[in-house]
């Protein structure tokens, strides 16, 4: 809370009709606490574009690296929360949803139980994505993937849905949802089979969107749709990347080469794609975590992604982000990197198989540093799932 002699120098000149210069204002509240300017962009809204100002955002210490987006309460919530734990801001998830006003954004996706919905943390709006009948099945024998990008030349937000259901063959239906429209698009599928699990509370684990374009992983085990024949699958080579262009709505005719060091006939190593501070980077991690004190979690970004040029930004020891030796971590996903070069990672953790459900809120988010080789949880409580960083404008 910021001191009371602040919250009088504002308070006395709006009483006098003599607000103070945004210069004035600017640096006062470099000095108040993120919670607090939320309050104040409400109460004053002639004020906001302060808010908006990239040089501002990267003055203030608590908003310079951030917010984590949370899923919290029993799904009816959405927490801001800064690198100290502290909730910021409180976003009220109502059953049916509003409608989200069409800007750059960024926006987020959720999995709300069986519903998606799209987060506007700029406005605090929560809409639902229409369900059509292929969407009410995802959840039973059907899986639903999900990515979300902002088309600049359109001026749309728009969704891929990739859904696949598990059978003697693998069958994957794609569609294409604008934002503001009501119905899906059916569109064409992917030219291998795009990874996804069975089992998964989040709805964009294995994709990442970058300037309006999808990049998806494709499934090692069965990239030819096979389940029963698997030499068919031995014959296809899955160190690629396969891309999605959402202004198009196509999927792009040449697969991306993905980093040579990585194995990918090891069935243990674990690849995740995500959004390296606008480059397209691989988190590559074991999953077998018996012998955790040797395991590395490694973060190759591209470089140059058409000739398949990827370098090693970070790693750093698995120990060093688990909290107990044997505990059981089923999802590693990257989430940041800071400026001064330490790494986000959001883990679901502290359960063991068929003890604790994935269901229930033990979602952490941790900072690592792998200059010192340690790492530090962000104090949360609840927290159902990690939707996010979000480092938009106030």
């Amino acid at each position: 809370m910021e001191p009371p002699s602040k919250l009088r120098m504002v308070s006395t000149a709006n009483k006098s009709g003599a607000a103070p210069s945004l210069d004035v204002l600017s640096e006062i509240l470099l000095r108040v606490q993120a919670k607090t300017l939320w309050r104040f962009r409400a109460a004053y809204p002639s004020c906001r574009p302060l808010f908006s100002d990239p040089s501002f955002i990267r003055a203030h210490p608590a908003l310079r690296p951030g917010l984590i987006l949370t899923l919290a309460g029993n799904n009816d919530a959405i927490h801001m929360t800064d690198l100290s734990g502290n909730v910021v801001r409180r976003i009220s998830i109502t059953p049916q949803g509003v409608g989200v006003a069409s800007h750059p954004g960024p926006f987020y996706l959720l999995l709300d139980r069986t519903r998606v919905r799209v987060v506007d943390p700029d406005t605090g709006a929560v809409s639902t994505l229409p369900v059509d009948d292929l969407q009410g099945r995802v959840g039973s024998s059907f899986e639903g993937s999900y990515a979300l990008g902002w088309v600049a030349s359109m001026g749309q937000h728009k969704v891929l849905r990739v859904v696949s259901r598990y059978h003697e063959r693998i069958e994957q239906h794609c569609d294409v949802f604008t934002l503001g429209e009501r119905c899906w698009r059916p569109v064409p599928s992917a030219p291998l089979c795009v990874k996804f699990h069975i089992i998964r509370r989040h709805v964009a684990g294995h994709n990442t969107v970058i300037q309006g374009v999808v990049y998806f992983l494709p499934h090692r085990t069965y990239p030819s749709f096979d389940v029963i024949h698997v030499e068919n699958n031995l014959r296809i080579g899955t160190n690629y990347v396969m891309a999605f262009d959402l202004e198009t709505e196509e999927w792009r005719p040449t697969m991306l080469p993905g980093p040579p060091a990585i194995s990918m006939t090891d069935k243990d190593c674990e690849l995740k794609l995500a959004n390296l501070n606008g480059n397209l980077a691989m988190l590559c991690h074991s999953h077998e975590f018996r012998d955790h004190h040797r395991v590395e979690i490694d973060v190759p970004f591209a470089t140059d992604l058409e000739k398949g040029v990827w370098v090693k930004e970070h790693s750093i020891r698995l120990k060093f982000l688990m909290l107990k030796p044997r505990m059981f971590v089923p999802d590693i996903q990257l989430l940041s990197v800071l400026d001064d070069g330490r790494v986000l990672f959001y883990y679901s953790g502290n359960c063991s198989p068929g003890n604790k459900s994935l269901l229930e809120p033990n979602w952490r988010t941790s900072i690592c540093d792998p200059r010192t080789k340690s790492c530090k949880n962000v104090p949360q409580n609840g927290v159902r799932y990690i939707i996010g960083m979000y480092t938009g404008s106030m």
